[in-house]
């Protein structure tokens, strides 16, 4: 609804040559969006998570698309990540300037920037993008606000989230009502120090955008360090394996610490415990 004192502006028009228009902003714009928001993407990846944002449904088309974004500097193409097929995207500068100009941009990654991305950081965001992928087949979805997203909204709300989560997921309630939950997401390629896990058990402690926080890890290892390090009376955090989850969905094992012990259940289980506690929060 717009607001009395809302002016309207007519909307720019992205990326023109003597009036011919270089890009469709159906069908471009929302691939930028989507690659902008993961930081770095797989072409596989692009095809699992552009569903219900675009009006272009034919892969080869959406193929000369990607090409032609690259061709005229709005994507770049990155070196190959094992064990992630295909080709690697980012946004570039001018990918960002495009997404401003069409009223898309956000505060936390601008044209401006100097630096977009870290390189040496693509695996832990290709392996978020597999999470996501994994949480819409698992889980009813109705919002993923990734890592990007997240900053620009804490830069600019008066009750920023206590940290960063890679990820938050809104989701459906097991009950099957009208209830959502709030999840942050974490993935947690390699282990930090004590001092940093004590500094998050803090940051829990005085959370209140989310309900839960799932960490999610690459093997056993790490998954027993970290259930012994993170833990929340009032935020339940969830540590499972990606790959299981992946294979498994809400069946798959989780560790989680309940009166001072760690507890192996089911993700569907640690959900249906997490509404509780939520609701026992509102009463």
């Amino acid at each position: 609804m717009q607001r009395q004192d809302d002016i309207p502006r007519p909307a720019r028009r992205p990326v023109t040559h003597m009036g011919r228009f270089l890009l469709n902003p159906a069908r471009d714009l929302p691939l930028l969006q989507l690659v902008r928001d993961a930081t770095f993407i797989s072409r596989q990846q692009i095809e699992l998570l552009i569903a219900g944002r675009t009006q272009e449904l034919n892969y080869d088309n959406r193929n000369r698309r990607i090409a032609n974004l690259v061709k005229r500097d709005q994507l770049q193409i990155c070196h190959e990540c094992f064990p992630y097929p295909g080709r690697i995207f980012t946004i570039t500068h001018a990918g960002l300037n495009t997404l401003q100009i069409s009223g898309m941009g956000i505060l936390s990654v601008t044209a401006d920037t100097e630096m977009l991305a870290d390189i040496r950081q693509m695996p832990h965001f290709l392996g978020l993008n597999e999470i996501e992928i994994a949480a819409r087949e698992a889980l009813s979805v109705r919002r993923w606000i990734g890592d990007r997203q997240l900053k620009s909204l804490n830069i600019a709300a008066n009750r920023p989230t206590q940290k960063d989560y890679d990820s938050i997921a809104e989701i459906a309630a097991p009950s099957g009502s009208d209830a959502v939950i709030y999840l942050g997401i974490e993935y947690e390629r390699t282990i930090k120090s004590k001092d940093r896990y004590a500094q998050i058990r803090q940051k829990l402690d005085a959370e209140r955008q989310i309900q839960g926080l799932l960490y999610f890890v690459d093997n056993e290892e790490n998954a027993v360090i970290l259930s012994r390090e993170v833990y929340s009376a009032l935020v339940p955090v969830g540590v499972v394996i990606a790959s299981q989850f992946q294979s498994d969905g809400v069946n798959a094992r989780l560790r989680v610490v309940q009166d001072r012990s760690i507890v192996r259940t089911s993700v569907k289980d640690y959900l249906t415990s997490v509404q509780r506690l939520k609701r026992h929060s509102e009463t």
